[in-house]
């Protein structure tokens, strides 16, 4: 039997060791690849510190919140949900959650820099759940004349806007969270960018 010699041998080594540098190095720069990807390649929202109530008469009014598109490149198919909490409603334990239909649940494409308002209750049209609460909860909902009214149920309360959308360029999706809006955080007037400003004059609202 030829036992071949380590001369024999090193050549081949060599070779192993080339090949595993480099899948070795093929993982690493997929990884750095995948890296930049989801987090440089994503897109990016900013929101309004707070909702603005919006007074369209006497009787009637909206509750809005904005966003924008505040990175480089356009955002594509974005998802809204609107989801409000309920602490200890009625003496239960713990939160509970329900998502509502709003004006903008779909939004095929926002370029950058352009800022989009939600419409998370209007006072003119019954709320419509997408997860509905419980039966004594969606029947004191029902009953409240305005979104104030429902973040007064329980012992805290919280609207908060959830936006889903892809980078145009990369493909990359992200979900970004407003803040959790309480009833404090309400204000009346309309937006001037993300800042809502107080206004007097609601006679002849802008479109919304």
């Amino acid at each position: 039997m030829i036992v071949p010699s380590l001369n024999d041998i090193v050549p081949y080594l060599n070779e192993v060791i080339l090949l595993l540098l480099g899948a070795l190095a093929g993982v690493f720069f997929s990884y750095l690849w995948w890296w930049y990807q989801t987090h440089k390649l994503v897109p990016k929202i900013s929101f309004s510190p707070e909702m603005a109530e919006y007074n369209l008469d006497s009787e009637n009014r909206l509750f809005l919140c904005k966003f924008q598109n505040s990175g480089k490149r356009d955002i594509v198919d974005l998802e809204v949900i609107v989801r409000i909490g309920i602490k200890e409603y009625m003496g239960a334990s713990g939160w509970a959650y329900h998502t509502v239909v709003s004006n903008a649940s779909r939004i095929p494409r926002l370029s950058k820099g352009k800022m989009r308002r939600v419409r998370c209750h209007d006072t003119r049209v019954p709320v419509t759940y997408i997860d509905e609460p419980s039966v004594s909860l969606k029947s004191a909902i029902n009953n409240c004349k305005d979104l104030k009214c429902i973040l007064k149920l329980g012992t805290d309360a919280t609207v908060r806007v959830h936006v889903f959308g892809f980078d145009a360029f990369s493909g990359s999706r992200k979900e970004y969270a407003s803040p959790k809006y309480r009833i404090g955080d309400i204000r009346k007037g309309n937006f001037e960018g993300l800042n809502v400003v107080e206004n007097k004059r609601f006679s002849k609202p802008s479109v919304i």
